[in-house]
């Protein structure tokens, strides 16, 4: 470019100027065109990779604990269990955490204790629920407060609310399948409709049911991936 510029002046020439100043303007242009656009796609890319990671992580997970619900529930009350005592170790060793965040959320992976008793059946509108759930919210509310007042790296605030906010209520959410598949009026539909006419294909319920149907999808969108898998 400064040579195109330096040979036009050298010649008086204007409109050569000008050109050169066009050419150089419009590589520019294109060359920031290009790489944004390879950013924006790749990172929308990205995005979609990590929700079917999810999606397959999360159906495996609720088949896990639909099949073993009584391990699922031993590992529940332990992890209860095991952030309760982090709350403990913090507000003995960390003396720059509020106090009050930490009371509420050691109230409410006691209330998660309340609601762990009547597992797997999870009543949304059951006291024990409700709690759990008005407990949780502030929970978060206050956290959140108090990260976004003291500056902290993104990956430890990550990793704090993975384990003292997060951990229980997902291990709760991936249960919802165990909740529905025991309930009395599941369990009576279940005994007359537990395999379809064509052939042996178990009927799921709950979380697995909507993984279940997207996939159908796939299948009758992809028939080729189908007889693949």
């Amino acid at each position: 470019f400064v040579d195109c510029c330096e040979v036009a002046r050298r010649h008086a020439s204007l409109p050569r100027t000008l050109a050169c100043l066009a050419h150089f303007a419009a590589v520019e242009f294109a060359m920031g065109l290009v790489f944004t656009g390879l950013v924006y796609v790749s990172g929308y890319l990205f995005l979609i990779f990590v929700a079917i990671c999810l999606a397959c992580g999360l159906y495996y997970l609720a088949e896990l604990a639909e099949e073993y619900n009584a391990l699922t529930r031993r590992l529940l009350s332990c992890a209860i269990a095991a952030v309760l005592i982090v709350h403990i170790l913090l507000l003995a060793l960390e003396p720059h955490l509020p106090y009050v965040a930490l009371a509420a959320g050691f109230a409410n992976h006691i209330a998660y204790l309340w609601l762990h008793q009547s597992y797997p059946l999870l009543r949304i509108a059951s006291p024990a629920f409700l709690t759990s759930l008005s407990l949780f919210g502030v929970s978060h509310y206050l956290w959140g407060t108090h990260f976004l007042a003291h500056y902290h790296q993104l990956a430890h605030v990550l990793c704090f609310f993975l384990f003292n906010v997060w951990l229980v209520p997902f291990g709760f959410f991936i249960s919802l399948s165990v909740n529905e598949a025991r309930l009395p009026n599941t369990q009576a539909g279940l005994a007359d409709e537990v395999y379809s006419e064509g052939g042996g294909v178990k009927q799921k319920s709950g979380l697995l049911s909507a993984f279940s149907f997207v996939r159908e999808k796939r299948d009758d969108m992809m028939p080729s991936m189908a007889k693949k898998v």
